[in-house]
């Protein structure tokens, strides 16, 4: 008898993040933790809304014994990569979005389907900054492999976060409209009014390099 099928968790959207690394440097990027969606929505849930593991099971749509599951393992994983300094990667599992979020395989935009099945016959998707057809649903990244190899992002090399990088503003890399960044908010968490796009840090790392591959194609 085969086993049953494990049902999609219900999120309403994906995080804002796709992971952490040690500030000390001393980790390998090819050595990473995956915490799920699902785990990373039980955490949330649990201990950053303070609902219960009842309510939190709910939102979810699965039982209260399962969500314990959920929550456990997500537990785990963030104290062995705490403790063992290793990178911690979001991402995967089996769930389901209130809508469909994309990612640029080349610019790492993100961002949510606009076009109606009317607007978009024949059903591609075209990454709104770069035009790149490399899209793919946000569910389905893989990132223990890092789609974009970003210098200075390798084993013991990352940027670090300092004051100036917590003021500024945020940007939108399609329409470049900005708002006033607003300290304990990380920019992508802040969705473009006009383009549904997730906005970056203006001046970022992120931000330079879609600028760089916009000069590309004048």
């Amino acid at each position: 008898m085969s086993p049953r099928p494990k049902r999609h968790r219900k999120i309403a959207e994906p995080p804002n993040v796709t992971g952490f690394i040690p500030e000390n440097e001393e980790y390998d990027s090819n050595d990473t933790i995956n915490l799920l969606y699902e785990e990373f929505e039980a955490i949330k849930l649990a201990d950053y809304d303070n609902l219960s593991q009842l309510e939190a099971s709910k939102l979810l749509e699965v039982s209260r014994p399962t969500f314990t599951r959920i929550y456990d393992s997500a537990l785990k994983k963030i104290a062995k990569a705490l403790v063992e300094q290793k990178r911690l990667v979001i991402g995967g599992g089996n769930v389901v979005f209130d809508d469909k979020w994309f990612i640029c395989q080349k610019c790492e935009t993100v961002f949510k389907e606009t076009l109606s099945k009317s607007d978009n016959k024949e059903n591609k998707h075209i990454c709104p900054v770069c035009n790149s057809e490399k899209i793919i649903e946000l569910q389905h990244a893989d990132f223990t492999k890092s789609y974009h190899q970003h210098k200075g992002h390798g084993k013991g090399q990352h940027k670090h976060y300092n004051k100036k990088n917590a003021e500024g503003k945020c940007i939108c890399p399609k329409c470049e409209n900005t708002v006033t960044h607003t300290p304990g908010i990380p920019c992508n968490s802040v969705l473009c009014p006009k383009c549904n796009i997730r906005m970056i840090r203006e001046g970022s790392f992120h931000h330079q390099e879609i600028i760089k591959l916009k000069k590309k194609k004048l």
